[in-house]
Formats: structure tokens, sequence, C-alpha cells
């Protein structure tokens, strides 16, 4: 079995380094401390067999997907209609709004209504048939 370091492994499996981790904790990736030809141990992942998916993804995998999103962290300014979701040159998922608008991510939004709602989105996923919240 091929054995890489975590941030290897983060890229290979598509991954953050941090749900790596918890895939390790949750005891569905095995790692182990490992000497370097310097002498030093780190902390070494056997990479698991191809087809291989984890709890974290299967999780999203399952999970419905809800058109509108906040842009902001805060929650601050208008909630969005995400229209797709493209790869940057980074290879991070970036989404692209019904209105044009562009955003780093995108934050779940738990109460939606329409005096919230980005007016141009609004607007847009009407005239598309879009279905829009009373």
């Amino acid at each position: 079995m091929e054995t890489v370091t975590i941030l290897e492994a983060s890229r290979r499996l598509h991954l953050s380094v941090k749900e790596i981790r918890v895939c390790i904790k949750a005891g569905e990736l095995t790692a182990y401390r490992n000497p370097d030809p310097n002498g030093r141990r780190s902390w070494v992942v056997e990479l698991p067999e191809e087809g291989w998916t984890s709890s974290v993804i299967a999780a999203e995998m399952e999970r419905d997907f809800v058109p509108w999103w906040w842009a902001d962290a805060k929650h601050a300014g208008h909630v969005h209609y995400v229209q797709d979701l493209y790869a940057s040159s980074f290879e991070e998922m970036v989404p692209r709004f019904l209105c044009g608008f562009e955003s780093d991510n995108i934050w779940t939004v738990t109460n939606l209504s329409r005096d919230i709602i980005c007016p141009d989105c609004l607007q847009t996923a009407e005239e598309q048939g879009i279905e829009v919240p009373d």
C-alpha cells in the first residue's frame, strides 16, 4: 500500500487537510508516524483503494442542494441563486450567481424570504420559471 504525507493525501483524495484528519480520527484512513531521511518523524497516510469515498464526501453527496445562498460569510447583503459552480485555475469551486455576481464561496441560508433575495436574481428566477419563496 502506498503511503504519502497528509498534504499529498489531501491533494490526491480531493479533500482538505482538515477532512483528511477527520477521516484518520474516524478510522476511515490509516495513518502513522514514520521517520523521514533526516530522522524526524512525520505523519504518513496509507492511500485507500481506488473508488474509496470518505464519510465527509458521502454526506455531502446525499444532501439536497438548495440553490439560494449567501455570498458573504457574515450573511450581509443579499441571498443569491447559484446558477452554476465552476473550477478555478486553483481547482477550487467558484459559484456564479443568476445575477452574474461571482463570489469566493457560498454560505447556507437557513431562513429564506423574498426580502433578503437579490432583486436581480429574483427577477431572472421568476422570468425563467425557477421556484422562489413566497
